[in-house]
């Protein structure tokens, strides 16, 4: 297994596969870094990704946070990454809480060791105000965030507790809220039905390990509390950037995410159509072909210092 020293001491997981310039992409919430493999395979040829384990989820879901602030702590542990790899010009791309988690990295440590970025399906800003409607979940924010807010003051009295010992009842309305948060990532009906699949236990605990449960209430919180606004910061990203809309979005409605030419005048959007947040997997051919085609426009000239042999590390190597 493949893993990347932190400055708390920690050990993030990552997976590492393919040969030639190095592509580092961030999963979203909830999401193992494994679910990019069937994307990424077809391009192993001829870039070597790497797809780390954000801390709290897939192979680093039993990493505490370090700091109080979610998104520092996942971009301060990218920053860890890439000086880990040793690389100096990498192509990034994140998907969701992945792209919070570039936006807070940019924000905290500049884009210096990236060479193009890769945002997909994010606003940048999260929190409605006077002057922002698109957050997350749209119109819709004020009334979800209101039963997030009771849903943790209930969670917060077992936290230091084994997951099965908090009362059935909390442990349904936690899948219940987070089946319901799965739904906004998808557009199409199929999806939102199998998304609905969170709400059984036994189930989705086969996804969403829980031996670090508290890190699914810390990221909500995370949401409602912490400043998570990255149109100060935006003006000052100089490099390439493509961003990928679901236009059907209701996770981030697509209307806000269309804006994003006003702070990064150099942000190509990439209109994905009858399609909603969660864009590799509901609309997968387009996704795979526009990834390629922005991976071609931004691959170096010469490669060779960056080439490595075809390898697999982590859990892909040990399920082939």
């Amino acid at each position: 297994m493949a893993h990347a020293p932190t400055r708390d001491g920690a050990q993030l997981h990552y997976h590492s596969l393919g040969r030639g310039p190095t592509v580092v992409l961030l999963h979203g919430f909830a999401m193992p870094a494994f679910l990019w493999l069937p994307f990424v395979a077809p391009l192993a040829a001829r870039y070597r990704f790497v797809l780390p384990d954000l801390r709290g989820f897939g192979g680093s879901h039993h990493l505490a946070l370090a700091t109080p602030c979610l998104l520092d702590q996942h971009a301060d542990d990218l920053d860890d990454l890439l000086r880990h790899l040793g690389e100096s010009q990498v192509i990034l791309g994140g998907l969701s809480m992945g792209a919070c988690t570039s936006l807070q990295y940019q924000r905290r440590h500049g884009f210096g060791a990236v060479r193009a970025y890769l945002h997909m399906d994010q606003a940048p800003c999260v929190r409605n105000g006077p002057d922002w409607q698109d957050g997350l979940l749209g119109s819709r924010q004020a009334i979800k965030l209101g039963a997030w807010s009771a849903l943790m003051r209930d969670l917060e009295h077992w936290r230091g507790q084994a997951f099965d010992q908090l009362p059935a009842d909390l442990r349904a309305r936690l899948w219940e809220t987070l089946a319901e948060f799965f739904g906004h990532a998808f557009a199409g009906g199929v999806w939102r039905r199998f998304s609905g699949l969170a709400r059984h236990e036994r189930l989705i605990r086969q996804v969403a390990p829980v031996v670090n449960w508290p890190i699914y209430m810390d990221t909500l919180r995370s949401y409602l509390a912490d400043d998570y606004d990255w149109r100060p910061s935006l003006p000052r990203l100089q490099v390439p950037m493509r961003a990928f809309v679901g236009m059907d979005s209701t996770m981030y409605p697509a209307r806000g995410q269309l804006r994003l030419p006003e702070w990064v005048p150099q942000c190509e959007l990439v209109r994905f159509h009858n399609c909603g947040h969660a864009v590799p997997f509901e609309s997968p051919r387009q996704f795979l072909w526009e990834l390629g085609r922005f991976l071609q426009v931004h691959r170096p000239a010469r490669t060779v210092a960056t080439d490595r042999p075809l390898q697999l590390q982590g859990r892909a190597a040990e399920n082939p």
